[in-house]
């Protein structure tokens, strides 16, 4: 699969004018005057800087070759998508969540069908497979990676894999992972850490990943409630080593901050688009994702948030020096692995699927090792 992510020889992004962007767009719109209110399109993210940079590099697009007036909301939260549904009012159209919230959707009846004969087959086949499913495909990439403050552990000399985060001895230090209400376990790293072999993880030996939770339960200083909190923790050096996702460290370490981040036994996922059942504007949010997974916007998104860009293509667009710090970057996604989310979701005995069973047994064992 790494493969499919090749840097190419081109350099940084160029800006395009107003006639390049329309020209972008693909088979789904004609080069034409924009009409000034053809009405509006709700596209709902997580909000923050990626939101930002999608105003930034799709949605002031978007609404040139359409006409459309974006409108942004957060967060694509399940619970109010139903709450529209039930009332009958769905107002948000597309939405960019990750996976195990749209298994949760789909089971409620809240999205429809990718409709992949609405996205360009040239798109799509930069695409990782992995990335096409029923009702979404994949838009960026991310990866739970060791994040670890460099002042506490010149690079180099820092922990490079999670049997090494789990030695207190060897590598001595605070650790953050993360714990909220409605949060999965690390049981995957946990089996790392245990020495389970990446192409060996699944289906997961539950068990085993509790007890090597329970060895590294002492080392943890602080279970984060965000990523951006991880990353402050990180950063004031209050935590030396962090589990969290890695693009996040990249923006900080960009910044200055004494950050930086091991690829090694990343644990990949991804934030994917969907159409919501009942949208009044099916054919506009498909013209918007295929507008999205565009090559250059992609890449005008990663230069701005440092995620891995779904469409391989998008590294034609950036320098070697842009794409090394990205997730999908060849050097970089080779040494990471895929969540396996159909282990996850895939409903048991008791119509609960794991992502729900392994929520509810994290709560109470953190209630139980208090």
């Amino acid at each position: 699969m790494s493969s499919k992510f090749v840097i190419g020889r081109r350099k940084v992004i160029k800006s395009t004018g107003a006639l390049a962007a329309l020209a972008a767009v693909g088979p789904f719109f004609h080069v034409r005057p924009a009409l000034a209110d053809k009405g509006e399109l709700v596209v709902v993210s997580w909000g923050g800087s990626w939101a930002k940079s999608m105003r930034e590099v799709i949605f002031a697009d978007f609404e040139k070759a359409s006409g459309l007036t974006v409108k942004d909301d957060t967060p694509p939260e399940n619970a109010k998508l139903k709450a529209m549904s039930d009332a009958g009012n769905v107002t948000w159209d597309v939405l960019e969540t990750d996976l195990p919230a749209i298994q949760t959707m789909i089971g409620n009846g809240l999205l429809d069908p990718m409709d992949y004969s609405k996205i360009d087959k040239a798109k799509l086949d930069k695409i990782p497979k992995e990335l096409h499913s029923s009702h979404a495909v994949g838009n960026k990439l991310y990866s739970f990676n060791i994040v670890y403050n460099s002042k506490t552990f010149p690079t180099g000399r820092h922990p490079k894999s999670w049997a090494e985060v789990w030695d207190g001895k060897a590598f001595p230090g605070s650790r953050s992972f993360a714990f909220r209400g409605g949060i999965s376990p690390q049981l995957e790293i946990a089996l790392l850490a245990d020495g389970v072999a990446v192409d060996k993880l699944y289906p997961l030996d539950v068990e085993r990943a509790w007890k090597s939770m329970d060895r590294l339960r002492p080392l943890v200083k602080k279970w984060y409630q965000g990523h951006a909190e991880a990353i402050q923790l990180v950063t004031s050096g209050e935590i030396d080593i962090a589990n969290t996702v890695g693009s996040r460290g990249i923006t900080a370490k960009r910044a200055g901050a004494p950050i930086d981040v091991e690829y090694n036994q990343g644990k990949l996922g991804a934030d994917y688009w969907c159409v919501t059942k009942g949208s009044k504007n099916k054919k506009a949010a498909l013209e918007f994702i295929n507008f999205a997974l565009d090559a250059k916007r992609q890449a005008g998104m990663v230069q701005r948030d440092p995620y891995g860009p779904a469409n391989a293509d998008a590294f034609n667009h950036l320098t070697a020096a842009e794409a090394k710090d990205l997730t999908t970057s060849p050097e970089n996604i080779k040494r990471q692995f895929w969540i396996n989310e159909d282990w996850w979701g895939k409903p048991g005995a008791d119509g609960k699927n794991e992502n729900q069973k392994q929520k509810e047994r994290f709560a109470e064992w953190m209630l139980k090792k208090g």
